[in-house]
């Protein structure tokens, strides 16, 4: 009997497991953060999204929300006194709106007007040397 996968998905499902098990192997003990939702955590390497650790959200303005709840979670597991960095393009960031997700104005920092990709990507990296940063978006 052969070991090669029979289809696409279970090539796609092996190379999952083989990368699953490199990451876990590089960090076994690094904490997680559940979301709350047992089909998404139970998905996930570990129950949960892995601290300390850069994780990309892209979609249309769903995500930009769901960023927003992430990011609340990552607050309220955290030591107090966390910042949230959120760089924008130009000053269309509604603060007070994310407070319904858990957001306070006195946790959020706000860059705006960063035109150039090469500013952004900057003002990021920085952001992430900063241990009170405890997430960017």
């Amino acid at each position: 009997m052969s070991s090669l996968p029979k289809t696409k998905r279970d090539a796609a499902d092996a190379l999952r497991r083989t990368i699953r098990g490199i990451e876990e192997a590089a960090s076994p003990e690094q904490p997680r953060l559940p979301l709350g939702v047992s089909r998404i955590d139970r998905a996930l390497p570990g129950g949960g999204l892995r601290l300390g650790c850069i994780h990309e959200v892209a979609g249309d303005e769903a995500a930009t929300g769901f960023c927003a709840a992430l990011l609340a979670l990552a607050l309220a597991a955290g030591p107090p006194g966390g910042k949230l960095l959120w760089l924008a393009r130009g000053d269309d960031l509604y603060a007070p709106g994310l407070v319904r997700y858990g957001i306070e104005a006195g946790q959020l920092l706000v860059v705006s007007g960063l035109r150039r990709q090469e500013d952004m990507l900057w003002a990021m990296e920085e952001a992430l040397r900063c241990r009170a940063v405890r997430g960017v978006v």
